[in-house]
């Protein structure tokens, strides 16, 4: 009966048996030392190739490990959820350090948990990674809004409306302009936040009260009209 190729491959690399061993040229015992040689280089070999083909997969399934765990992160952007969007966002980062967008949406999270000196911390780091991402300035001026540092809140919303002008930015550096008598410029701002939306009410509101500090009594009346029938 002929030797199966295990049983070859058994013979090469299994340690010597106890008891009698049967004679053995040298030529043979030399040879059997060579085979055993080239299995373990050979099973070594394997080795590292399969762990190094298993790295290569985890890394290159970073991308897609980051972004389920940022569309996770976005279903918890909620009251309650918030601490576990944190921790999604901050499984992404340690992903990838790179992601704007897990640094934008982390701060907006401190940010409704009170944690001004994270949001911050957070929203600056989008802005660095991506100058151009205006929700990050944006996040930067509602931070010094709240802190009522104006200097750097108008420097931010600034910046923002340079890159993207969106009705928030506008409304935000109106407010900031009428609480510092600058009540034309403020109108400017909401005239352009209505540019961008008619439905917002509280816009119509705001430029009521500028107009009304300005004397103009009959466009302060218009505005709150317009904001009444929008409430409705």
């Amino acid at each position: 009966m002929s030797e199966s190729p295990f049983s070859r491959f058994w013979n090469m690399v299994k340690p010597p048996s106890e008891g009698p061993r049967p004679a053995v040229s040298i030529e043979a015992l030399a040879l059997r030392r060579r085979q055993r040689r080239l299995v373990m280089i050979t099973l070594g070999a394997l080795a590292m190739v399969a762990a190094g083909y298993g790295v290569f997969e985890y890394i290159d399934s970073a991308p897609q490990r980051a972004d389920k765990e940022f569309d996770e992160g976005m279903k918890l952007m909620h009251p309650g959820k918030y601490p576990d969007a944190v921790l999604r966002f901050t499984r992404v980062l340690n992903i990838s350090n790179q992601r704007s967008d897990a640094y934008l949406e982390r701060g907006n999270a401190h940010r409704s948990l009170g944690e001004s000196d994270a949001a911050l911390a957070d929203f600056q780091a989008a802005a660095d990674l991506n100058p151009a991402l205006a929700a990050a300035h944006n996040g930067i001026a509602v931070i010094y809004i709240e802190r009522h540092d104006t200097r750097h809140a108008l420097e931010e919303l600034d910046k923002s409306i340079a890159i993207q002008p969106t009705i928030e930015a506008y409304y935000q550096r109106g407010e900031i302009l009428e609480s510092q008598g600058e009540h034309q410029k403020a109108i400017d701002n909401y005239d352009q936040a209505i540019a961008l939306a008619r439905d917002a009410p509280e816009v119509y509101l705001a430029r009521a009260t500028a107009k009304a500090n300005l004397g103009d009594e009959e466009g302060a009346h218009a505005d709150r009209m317009l904001a009444r029938q929008l409430q409705r």
